[in-house]
């Protein structure tokens, strides 16, 4: 008798599998930056302007914006997740959340004059980026994308002993996140914008943040990011062990410098877009 193979994990996807955990470690985004966002589109308080957000998880940054009081359109492709920032997002009128991936979502072309991803730009499909979101802005609609960006995270001795506890596993991540690579980690976007001849100059939003861990709240995080979670099971317990003895061994605690890097840009007359395909 031959075993049903397990269905195949789809890595954009695995962070339904522990919504909760994602929805109360995951961190949220300073204010300053929701405020730059707005000015740069033009956008004010209580806005009748349509908003849009890709991937909206379980609403980290979509409380912000819809705290603002703006009409919003959550797009997001778990349902897992999605079931947790319609919890979120209730006390907001003017909200809805729509369980999709961006590429299959067929709004009315040319509606919304600000489309914003909040850490989910890179899990779109390359092809249809740059594309789909000048289809779904009207004109000088902004398209805003922004990650929070791991800057340090404690002393050089808690990094010397989590690259032990990590060795061979995950060394991809490892390597990119050396200090010096991490706030531009994400600069590939002003390349890829730049190249669909679709939209003006990219401006780019940095804001610098704190925040401490302790093992416990550490090991949630990290459980909660996708090459991570992509692990077997036996292989991230044992994981999770050495960097639980490494974080104990150096206080107990992790304290991070985050950077929440924004690529802001305006979208070009959707008049001339056969022109810039």
């Amino acid at each position: 008798m031959t075993t049903p193979a397990e269905p195949r994990r789809e890595q954009r996807l695995v962070f339904g599998e522990v919504a909760d955990v994602y929805d109360r470690q995951r961190p949220s985004y300073p204010s300053t930056l929701v405020d730059a966002v707005l000015s740069f589109a033009g956008l004010g308080q209580s806005t009748t302007t349509a908003v849009a957000e890709v991937g909206a998880g379980t609403g980290k940054a979509s409380v912000l914006f819809a705290a603002r009081d703006l009409r919003l359109t959550c797009v997001e492709p778990s349902s897992a997740m999605a079931a947790v920032a319609l919890r979120n997002l209730a006390p907001y009128k003017n909200v809805e959340v729509v369980q999709t991936s961006f590429e299959d979502w067929q709004p009315r072309p040319h509606t919304y004059g600000l489309l914003y991803a909040a850490q989910s730009w890179h899990w779109v499909a390359p092809q249809a980026r740059c594309t789909k979101a000048f289809d779904v802005l009207g004109q000088e609609g902004t398209l805003a994308l922004f990650w929070n960006v791991l800057v340090t995270r404690g002393s050089d001795s808690l990094e010397r002993d989590l690259e032990v506890a990590y060795g061979d596993l995950l060394s991809d991540r490892m390597r990119r996140s050396h200090p010096t690579e991490r706030p531009d980690a994400n600069n590939w976007v002003i390349d890829e914008i730049g190249a669909s001849g679709l939209f003006g100059p990219v401006t780019q939003v940095r804001e610098p943040w704190q925040a401490i861990y302790d093992t416990d709240d550490w090991l949630e995080l990290i459980s909660t990011q996708s090459d991570h979670r992509m692990l077997d099971e036996d292989t991230r317990a044992g994981l999770f062990d050495r960097i639980r003895t490494a974080v104990d061994r150096n206080g107990g605690q992790v304290e991070v410098d985050y950077l929440t890097v924004a690529y802001l840009a305006q979208a070009r007359d959707p008049a001339g877009r056969e022109d810039h395909r």
